[in-house]
């Protein structure tokens, strides 16, 4: 008879990736479910099979039934490497060359129970991929008497994964420059912000704008002026260091986030990204077009927030720009 209990938390557990390193093992005196283990079998959303110690199939659920096609009648009392799954994995074919249900057979208590990737053979001859996962069958006197496994559409998880993976890009992206946007530099501030309050690290946060966008977009038109902004987004990318973050802040205004750099460093730092934008140009239709870039810059001070930080960034940029634009104002060390 089946522990339903510990099978339960087992089962529970097979999607939660962070716990797949479970120890959890099937308590049975045999390998045929009572009719309330079946229930409880049959109502799961995983495919499950249980094999003896000869790798003969004793038990068969209905979602094993819907993943592979094959139905528990054409399998029970089959012997799992009779060409049924037929796992692959990198063209190698584990039901005969590497069998996990034979290692946990084999290895028993002792198994580490893991989760991986492979193909199934559907009965109508296509693959499907799965995520497998295999663990000993035990009697009450712990002595190994068979295996499960218990499998699952791996496509549905790595969709899922991927279209989590999308929206987070679209949520934290700039569609038009492919840098963070200022949602992602309002996190990512709040979160280095907090790391100086835990261990005063050199950070700085940089207000940059372009200047005199406006005519650009009034001279060239908004596509030549799009063109820039992508420009000005790449550089600035190119020219940081892979710890430091330069987002889109809205408009022609972009939020420049630099850490593990002292404040008598920042000048020189800047006055090299402002050379930069400086000296590049955007070719459209015939038509060069270069811009400059205003800069400011402060560092954090206790008691600061987001709020507090970015207003004084931004008036150090406006410092800079009444000063006669393309030019650099970093905050006098106190």
């Amino acid at each position: 008879m089946i522990a339903s209990n510990e099978l339960i938390v087992f089962l529970a557990q097979t999607d939660k990736e962070e716990r797949e390193r479970t120890r959890e093992v099937i308590m049975s005196r045999t390998l045929n479910p009572t009719l309330q283990q079946r229930l409880f079998f049959d109502s799961l959303m995983n495919g499950i099979y249980f094999v003896d110690r000869k790798r003969n199939i004793t038990y068969w659920n209905p979602a094993a039934e819907q993943i592979s096609g094959w139905q528990a009648d054409d399998v029970v009392g089959k012997n799992c490497k009779d060409d049924i799954l037929v796992h692959s994995l990198g063209g190698h074919k584990l039901c005969r060359e590497h069998c996990p249900l034979l290692a946990a057979i084999k290895q028993g208590e002792n198994l580490e129970p893991a989760t991986f990737s492979v193909h199934l053979r559907h009965k109508d001859g296509y693959r499907v991929p799965v995520r497998v996962r295999c663990i000993p069958v035990l009697d009450e006197d712990e002595k190994v008497v068979g295996a499960a496994e218990i499998f699952e559409y791996a496509y549905v998880k790595e969709e899922v994964q991927r279209e989590i993976n999308k929206m987070g890009r679209v949520a934290y992206s700039d569609a038009l420059t492919n840098i963070p946007n200022r949602l992602h530099m309002e996190n990512a501030l709040n979160d280095w912000l907090c790391a100086y309050y835990d261990d005063k690290p050199h950070l700085a946060v940089v207000m940059a704008d372009i200047d005199f966008f406006k005519n650009v977009n009034d001279e060239y038109g908004h596509n030549t002026g799009d063109l820039v902004l992508k420009n000005v987004a790449a550089i600035l990318q190119q020219n940081l260091r892979t710890l430091d973050i330069v987002g889109r802040w809205g408009g022609e205004e972009f939020l420049i986030l630099l850490q593990n750099i002292k404040p008598e460093q920042l000048g020189k730092r800047l006055e090299s990204l402002r050379t930069c934008i400086e000296n590049s140009q955007v070719e459209d239709g015939g038509k060069t077009v270069k811009v400059t870039m205003s800069f400011g810059c402060t560092i954090p001070r206790d008691g600061d927030t987001v709020l507090s930080l970015v207003e004084r960034a931004d008036a150090l940029l406006y410092k800079s720009k009444n000063e006669g634009r393309n030019r650099v104002s970093v905050e006098a060390i106190q």
